[in-house]
């Protein structure tokens, strides 16, 4: 059964993720000319889980090893 969700972020340190690349920009749904940098992320199983400010914090410590901890 599920019982809460979690928003997880990406770790780009441990993961290395170090190039960039152009991407366009939208305003109002419409594709600009303008661009932005963008990180290109690389595929990892690291991610930061802050179980301290969420307001399920208790079941999400349950589903954390000991080892975690």
């Amino acid at each position: 059964d599920i019982v809460c969700t979690v928003n997880v972020q990406h770790n780009c340190i441990d993961s290395k993720c170090a190039n960039m690349r152009q991407q366009r920009m939208c305003q109002e749904r419409i594709v600009t000319v303008r661009t932005k940098a963008v990180v290109e992320h690389q595929p990892t199983p690291h991610y930061f889980l802050n179980t301290y400010s969420i307001h399920n914090c208790n079941l999400i410590q349950m589903a954390i090893p000991e080892t975690l901890r």
